[in-house]
């Protein structure tokens, strides 16, 4: 396992597109590289790429820069190409469960099933009065962006070896304690995701309608002071929107919960959003829970001459893209 060949995880956003590079050691992820670089307007909108011939010619040059032209990497989809969904069904085998998925997916999905690409995670056996039934996680993605992703890789040099979505890439950098539930509130520049874990197992996502950027926009990086009013004061209503959109995602996992254990264990707050300096305070505030910031840098060994601000936007802006690389060594 040790020998193995560094993992590359590649991040395409709608304002950046980023590239890391890690070895896995005894004492946690050597970073080798990372870098990113604009994304291409008017390639990719709220995580959809719409142009990956230019994509990828535009990221040709990038990547020729990094050496990587010619390696495997691990990409994701994000946003409102994902679609999840937690389903109960008739304990069967498991690859009986896929079929038969497939057909219940014809109900919900709001796209022909022969264009998604769709799997499942077996999360609970259990028995009620209609006999054994089997609680599954569902999850589902356009096959369509699945293809435009490969295809940007292609014009830009890469291999792309694996795709999938993203809390999976920040659970593998920043998960713990199997016995534990682990929420990420993912808010980046342009999107936002609830994500929930129980042990190792994605049980809940739901994509968010909000982002960093108005939070930048009124705020700034200053951001909040614990215990003091915010001299922003007319602006909270867009903090307010993000608590309660948040609460209300929080609320319908629960309430989606049957086995009755509601409780969240640790709430982490990641993406670029987390940079805000007290939006942490602000979350635990507002949602009645300890919300803490997700910091990555523990378990990296970094290169000796990484200067203060790498080292924050690593922490702050690469969790998703380490996550990926991370999936090759770990």
């Amino acid at each position: 396992m040790f020998n193995r060949l560094p993992g590359i995880g590649l991040d395409i956003g709608d304002q950046t597109i980023k590239i890391a590079r890690v070895k896995r050691k005894r004492d946690g992820l050597l970073l080798i590289k990372h870098s990113s670089m604009l994304t291409p307007v008017e390639t990719v909108d709220a995580g959809i790429i719409h142009d990956p011939e230019r994509l990828g010619k535009e990221m040709k040059g990038f990547v020729r820069d990094l050496n990587l032209n010619g390696k495997q990497v691990v990409s994701a989809v994000t946003g409102q190409q994902v679609y999840t969904r937690n389903l109960i069904l008739p304990s069967m085998k498991l690859c009986e469960l896929k079929e038969a998925v497939y057909y219940q997916a014809m109900k919900f999905l709001p796209i022909p099933v022969e264009e998604a690409a769709i799997d499942i995670c077996p999360l609970r056996e259990f028995e009620d009065e209609e006999g054994k039934k089997t609680e599954v996680f569902f999850v589902a993605i356009r096959r369509h962006q699945v293809e435009n992703l490969d295809i940007a890789c292609k014009f830009a040099g890469l291999k792309l070896a694996v795709v999938e979505i993203e809390p999976l890439a920040l659970y593998r950098v920043l998960g713990g304690n199997l016995e534990s539930v682990l929420a990420f509130l993912e808010i980046g520049s342009f999107r936002s995701y609830l994500a929930v874990f129980k042990g190792v197992t994605l049980v809940f996502y739901r994509s968010l309608p909000f982002s960093s950027s108005a939070l930048y926009q009124f705020y700034g990086k200053g951001g909040f002071k614990e215990h003091e009013v915010s001299e922003y004061k007319q602006y909270d209503y867009v903090l307010e929107d993000i608590i309660s959109e948040t609460k209300r995602s929080v609320e319908y996992y629960k309430l989606g919960d049957e086995t009755g254990n509601e409780r969240i264990d640790r709430f982490l707050l990641c993406g670029e959003g987390s940079a805000i300096r007290g939006l942490d305070y602000r979350l635990t505030e507002g949602l009645g829970c300890k919300v803490e910031v997700a910091d990555i840098l523990p378990r990296l060994i970094l290169p000796s001459d990484i200067s203060e601000v790498e080292k924050r936007e690593l922490k702050h802006e690469f969790t998703v893209t380490l996550g990926l690389a991370a999936r090759e060594v770990v």
